[in-house]
């Protein structure tokens, strides 16, 4: 997990320094390179937007799914022990 991790990380740094430098060496004037980095800054942030809020909803989706364990595992261990003193 944490060498994947490092790669998507990895990867989004070098395609941000890559499309940087794309930009600044293209031969452009001024106003359009200022409109290109525009856009791309927008759609950065708009996937950006995008994959926290994947990760939002996975984070809840486990959190709802270990929380149900526990409550199931902790249900079986209170009949168990019920059954115990009962006896």
């Amino acid at each position: 997990m944490p060498e994947t991790r490092g790669t998507i990380k990895g990867a989004l740094i070098g395609g941000v320094i890559g499309a940087a430098a794309a930009l600044l060496l293209a031969p452009k004037s001024g106003k359009e390179l200022r409109g290109d980095i525009r856009d791309r800054y927008s759609s950065m942030q708009d996937r950006t937007k995008q994959l926290l809020s994947e990760a939002g909803n996975r984070t809840r989706e486990m959190a709802k799914h270990v929380g149900q364990s526990w409550k199931t595992d902790a249900k079986a261990e209170m009949k168990d022990d019920t059954e115990q003193v009962a006896q």
